[in-house]
């Protein structure tokens, strides 16, 4: 008789099992980095047992997904929409840069159902009090999304660093220019080229901003308009 997984003192395989194994590949690698022989290659099981077990790589990444948003927190509401919103978002953008990837799906075709039922359900309900009506699940969609669509941006710069830095380069011959937007420009992508501090801080508090905008543009559109 062969040695099975109980012998030779291997973890039980399971959906569970195979979805955390998958998140280890997800986070080294980006959720399209990996294949399902290199996920049943981490788990030392054949290809097939994933498909037993769970399905296709969609379905393996279906999983994915909803264990990310199980991640994330709800913080509490105390009767103000838009501090509840950006720290929401913030959370959001913490948790899916640890899942490179993740964040572009979600901008392009929606979280799915599951764990973030909780999060869409409290997210309009917290719209509907503050007096959003029917437009309250469009305007959840409009702050999902945009947030999903910067961390997006912000993982495919980590995929490019060499070419954010020979772009970098290419401003330095226009940090003196004439024009002084030109140069503005310059100094600052030099800079963010050059340090990984200024480039986090930087986009720490571009995001930041771009919150406060959308919410107070939201606000002025459907609730003060």
């Amino acid at each position: 008789m062969g040695a099975t997984r109980r012998t030779t003192d291997l973890p039980a395989i399971d959906a569970s099992s195979i979805c955390d194994a998958a998140l280890v590949l997800t986070k080294e690698s980006g959720i399209d980095g990996w294949s399902i022989r290199q996920l049943a290659k981490s788990i030392e099981a054949h290809p097939s047992i994933i498909n037993y077990y769970v399905g296709r790589r969609e379905d393996v990444v279906h999983l994915v997904i909803d264990r990310v948003n199980a991640e994330i927190d709800l913080p509490e509401y105390r009767g103000d929409w838009k501090p509840w919103f950006k720290a929401l978002l913030e959370g959001l953008r913490s948790t899916l840069r640890g899942y490179p990837g993740v964040a572009r799906r979600l901008a392009a075709v929606g979280p799915g159902l599951g764990e973030s039922e909780r999060i869409i359900n409290r997210g309009i309900e917290v719209l509907s009090d503050a007096g959003f009506g029917d437009q309250a699940a469009f305007v959840y969609t409009i702050l999902l999304s945009q947030t999903c669509a910067f961390v997006a941006t912000e993982d495919d710069r980590d995929k490019m660093d060499d070419v954010r830095k020979e772009v970098g380069d290419s401003y330095a011959s226009a940090l003196s220019a004439s024009d002084p937007g030109i140069a503005a420009l310059a100094k600052t992508v030099k800079l963010l080229t050059e340090e990984e501090s200024l480039r986090r801080s930087f986009f720490d508090h571009q995001f930041s901003v771009l919150l406060d905008a959308l919410l107070s543009g939201l606000e002025e559109i459907f609730l003060k308009g």
